[in-house]
This record gives C-alpha cells, structure tokens and sequence, in this order.
C-alpha cells in the first residue's frame, strides 16, 4: 500500500508538471500543447495531471505565476540591496532582469508572449505580474521625486522596459550576437544619466 501524499509531495509533483509544461509550451505553443503531452512527458498516466491541475489553462497560468515571482524577487533583491542613487539600483535591476531572462529563456517567453484574462486584477496571477512590475513603477516614483512630470516618468519606465525587453528577446532570438542585451543595459544607463 502506497503512503499518502505530503504537502511537500503535491507541491514536488506541481513543480514537475510545470518545469515539463513549460518546456513543451515553449518549444510547441501554449495552444498546441495538451495534458495528454504533458503527461506522456512526464511518463505518468494521462489522467494525473487532472489530480493537480484542472486544465492546461490552469497549468499555463501556474507556470506564468511561479515566473512572474520568481522574477519579481530578483527584480526585488537587485534594487533594494543595490547601495547609490535611483539610477544605480535600476541598473541592478536591469541586469537582474537580463539574468532571469537568459537563463529562463521558455518561462520569459511565456511571461510575455502571451495574455491571459488573468494578468490583470485582484487574482494570483494579476498580483504576481503587478509585482514584477512594481520594481520598474519604482524607477519612475525616483524620477517623478527628483521633479519629472508624472507622465514623462511613467513614459520612461515603458521605453526603458520595451528596450530591454526587445534586447532581450532579439538575443534570445538568435537575432544578436551574445551580450547584446547587456550592452543595451549599459547605453540606456548612459541615456538616463544624462535626464
């Protein structure tokens, strides 16, 4: 007779299925994944992925949560552990981010290649995207502090984001050589100094 599972055996499982799930999104399309692949990619029964998740929806929105907040921390880590001024905490986080995205190549492109209705709002998954956002909304709070107009602030966090972003996945893309979008980092440090 098989023992019961623990906690910490549920949680073993789901991270399994969400490591293989991310994989095989990544590597196939979210829409052209099904339980029947994520189980036959972990070498269980069809039907066990149902005993944890309710769908491949729900383990899409999973594998984007536990992205989303493992990026945040390091979001997080970078600029508050980081000593100097605004500029110099949000080149940490900029690298930060440039780090969790070139070793998480498959859950980045999950992250941000797709929507799902629950990227937004009060639910776990709108909390984990508002967090990982938070810590780029807090480069534009130095900038309104040190006596930039709200909406010029707000209008520099998306330029700074949408060229690291684009850095990131033209490298991740094969498009740029390697370190392309650390050199980015640097020429939008060298950008922002001057403001």
């Amino acid at each position: 007779m098989s023992r019961p599972l623990t906690e910490d055996d549920l949680g073993a499982f789901k991270a399994k299925v969400c490591d293989v799930a991310a994989e095989l999104f990544a590597r196939n399309g979210a829409d052209n994944v099904s339980m029947r692949q994520i189980a036959a990619a972990l070498g269980v029964s069809p039907m066990t992925p149902y005993r944890y998740f309710a769908s491949r929806e729900d383990i899409l929105v999973a594998v984007r949560i536990r992205g989303f907040e493992r990026f945040a921390v390091l979001l997080e880590d970078a600029y508050a552990t980081t000593p100097g001024d605004a500029d110099a905490k949000a080149g940490a986080a900029g690298r930060a981010y440039i780090d969790f995205a070139l070793a998480n190549a498959n859950t980045y492109r999950l992250m941000f290649d797709l929507h799902q209705h629950e990227d937004g709002g009060d639910i776990p998954l709108g909390r984990a995207v508002a967090r990982a956002r938070a810590t780029l909304s807090a480069y534009g709070d130095g900038l309104v502090r040190a006596g930039m107009a709200e909406a010029e602030a707000r209008a520099m966090e998306g330029l700074i984001w949408s060229a690291l972003h684009g850095a990131v996945s033209l490298e991740l893309a094969g498009t740029t050589p390697p370190g392309s979008a650390y050199e980015t980092l640097r020429l939008l440090g060298r950008f922002t100094a001057r403001l």
